[in-house]
């Protein structure tokens, strides 16, 4: 495979194909890998600003694409996997058309609601939506529990503010529960929203 190492490569330096492929045209190339790169201000005529690859199967880490254009507006052009060194908690697809600005590790973060703890996620679905008894803001890996004394019986939570409070003359003394809270039991009560126990009942 090929590498380039270096903060910032122009398409006068390196461009071979200024059609296709601003700074790197493949064909039928066994791996190109790429790391530590700064891809600005890049040009091609048609198509792949930064890369057009055919039949070259190629990784993807520490590099951010910026301001770079092309006649069909795509930054990167493949027909062959990407291996992207995306961070827990987002996506990016493995293989098409990548317009615009971009940059990894950050990829596409998982949408609010759902979660990302694997790497090589390569959709927005990620690794599905968030678990019950819990929230998933935008960019999570582990999905992140209520609090005490709120409750999510649903799955999909985007935020804190989505947990359920207990209701007055209930309580919950958990993190990250799916069940509707406790009931006090008799001699105790609880006279506010989201309560995490019961306070005994005066004499």
């Amino acid at each position: 495979g090929e590498r380039w190492r270096g903060s910032r490569l122009l398409h006068s330096a390196l461009s071979s194909q200024p059609q296709d492929g601003g700074v790197v045209f493949a064909l039928d190339s066994i791996s190109l890998s790429i790391a530590g790169i700064a891809f600005i201000d890049n040009r091609a005529g048609k198509s792949g600003s930064v890369l057009y690859l055919s039949n070259t199967p190629s990784s993807i880490s520490d590099a951010s694409f910026t301001g770079n254009t092309a006649g069909d507006d795509k930054t990167i052009q493949t027909d062959s996997p990407i291996d992207w060194d995306c961070r827990l908690g987002s996506w990016m697809p493995t293989e098409g058309a990548f317009k615009g600005d971009f940059s990894v590790p950050e990829c596409n973060l998982c949408p609010a609601g759902y979660y990302g703890n694997r790497s090589g996620l390569t959709n927005s679905s990620c690794d599905g939506a968030c678990k019950r008894g819990h929230f998933c803001p935008k960019g999570t890996a582990e999905p992140l529990p209520c609090a005490p004394g709120f409750y999510m019986p649903a799955i999909g939570a985007a935020s804190a503010e989505s947990c359920l409070p207990c209701s007055p003359g209930t309580s919950q003394s958990t993190a990250g529960t799916d069940r509707p809270c406790d009931e006090c039991p008799p001699g105790t009560f609880a006279d506010q929203l989201n309560a995490t126990g019961c306070t005994d009942c005066p004499a």
